[in-house]
This record gives structure tokens, C-alpha cells and sequence, in this order.
């Protein structure tokens, strides 16, 4: 089975390993930030889809309390907000692509790895008017999760979800396909080589004329520390000019970035 790169957690108990490695003050601090449903999700799945999502929506939730306070101040914090943007600038630029077209159709998008897909759902709700000529696609590979985004789509005739790898070309199910490739959280998990691979594939896949979205994180402090001793959750930061050598490689003759916060969008074209 492939890998989930996201899941960087390894040791089976943290507060053990903190104890082991002499971290005793970060102990207390381990099961407060257990009561906020963020951090909690962080601590439990690493990088998961709900992790990223829960950033996305940015309701503050937690037990006891204490919980959702906690949360609120995770969620304020310059990498939470720099990460929401994420989302908020896919779905720009979706309604930039869809814009664009000005009447032609039909438009493929594709999300991948997909997670809830957040910016697809309200995408398609926003731009109701172009159900006729925009179909929404997504895989990632989580089973249980693509089965419940298959029940969640029943009556959305323009949306399929289905089970596969990103770094596998089939999964893409076609070349010269898709119109706009969104993906966000992805590359944030991988080394150089392995997101050129992807970036490859994602060329591979688009039309020409076609968009790659993409995002890049850079490092903050705070929350890089917590994340790293609390959660074992390890990122891989990138700057702007990281993202535009990482689309060159991978054929990318046109490509621009900008900056929201910490955040970095790639917008690569194929020729």
C-alpha cells in the first residue's frame, strides 16, 4: 500500500517520549492542548484532512471547556491563518478559470489529494449558474474517505470522488484532462524529488492551457515547534523561489507565485 505522507507521527505514546528526552515542562502543556479538537486531530493524525479542514472552517471546538479556548488561540496564529488561505485562494482562482472559459465548456477540475474538499463543495454551490459545463473531480487515497464523499455526492450529478495515489500517473485517470489541478497540504509532506514527480504527473494530466494550484508553506516558529515535540507532525517549508525551481523541473515554462501570510500559491501553466 502506498504511504500516507502526512502520517509522520511515530512514537506510540509522546508524553513518554518527552519524559525520555527530558522535556518534562512540555508535558502539562501536551494534555491542554489535548482539549482543543485541532490540536488533538494534530497530536492523533498528524497532518490529517480533518486537521486541515478544521483550519479551513475556523470554528474553535474542544472538551471541558478550556477546549474551545484553546483552540481559538491555535486558530489565531499566524500559520493557522496563513494556512486557511489556502482554500480561500483555490476557490479564487477556480472562479478566475471558470470566468475565463466565459461560456465554453466542458471545465474538468481536479482536487488531489482531495481531503474533504472543501473548496470544491463551495465552488460548485458558488457557481451554480455553470452546473451545465463545470464537472468536479477528486481522489485521494483514503478509502473510507472517498466512500464517504461518493454517499455525500449522490445527488451532485457533476462530482466523482474516487480512491487513488497522487503519485500515480493512472490515478489521474487520463491525460490532457483537466482544466485546473488543485492541491494544497500535499507537497508540504514530500522532499524535492518526490514533488517534481508529482508536479510531473500533474503537467501530464492538464490540458493544454491548464492550471496547476499549488501551495508551499513557510516556517513559524512557534507552531513549528509545537508541532514538531507535541504532534511529531513534520513539514517541509519552501519559499517562493523553492516553488518556482520545483515547477521548473517539472516542465513548467510558465508559472508565478504569490504570497497570503506564510503561505506561497503556485500557479504553474502547461505550454
Amino acid at each position: 500500500m502506498s504511504p500516507f505522507h502526512n502520517r509522520t507521527r511515530r512514537s506510540a505514546s509522546i508524553p513518554a517520549r518527552l519524559v525520555r528526552e527530558g522535556k518534562l515542562h512540555l508535558v502539562p502543556l501536551y494534555y491542554l492542548l489535548m482539549s482543543s479538537d485541532l490540536a488533538r486531530e494534530g497530536i492523533v493524525h498528524s497532518g490529517s484532512y480533518r486537521f486541515a479542514d478544521h483550519v479551513y472552517a475556523g470554528r474553535p471546538s474542544g472538551r471541558f471547556g478550556v477546549g474551545v479556548l484553546v483552540d481559538a488561540v491555535l486558530l489565531r496564529l499566524k500559520s493557522a491563518r496563513s494556512m486557511r488561505t489556502r482554500y480561500v485562494h483555490a476557490k479564487a482562482e477556480i472562479h478566475h478559470v471558470v470566468r475565463e472559459k466565459d461560456g465554453a465548456g466542458p471545465i474538468e477540475i481536479l482536487a488531489v489529494p482531495c481531503g474533504l474538499a472543501r473548496e470544491l463543495f463551495e465552488a460548485s454551490d458558488e457557481l451554480a449558474a455553470e452546473a451545465g459545463r463545470v464537472r468536479w473531480n477528486g481522489f485521494d487515497l483514503d478509502g473510507q474517505l472517498i466512500d464517504d464523499l461518493v454517499e455525500r455526492t449522490r445527488a451532485r450529478e457533476t462530482m466523482c470522488f474516487w480512491q487513488g495515489d497522487a503519485l500515480d500517473a493512472a490515478a489521474f485517470r487520463g491525460r490532457d484532462r483537466y482544466d485546473m489541478i488543485v492541491s494544497t497540504g500535499f507537497t508540504e509532506f514530500i522532499d524535492d524529488d518526490l514533488a517534481v514527480a508529482f508536479f510531473t504527473l500533474a503537467r501530464r494530466a492538464l490540458k493544454p492551457g491548464g492550471r496547476l494550484f499549488a501551495s508551499g508553506m513557510e516556517r513559524h516558529p512557534i507552531s513549528d515547534y509545537l508541532m514538531r515535540n507535541l504532534a511529531e507532525m513534520r513539514t517541509v517549508y519552501r519559499s517562493e523561489r523553492a516553488m518556482m525551481d520545483l515547477s521548473r523541473r517539472a516542465g513548467f515554462l510558465t508559472a508565478s507565485t504569490y504570497r497570503d501570510g506564510l503561505v506561497t500559491i503556485l500557479l504553474a501553466v502547461k505550454e
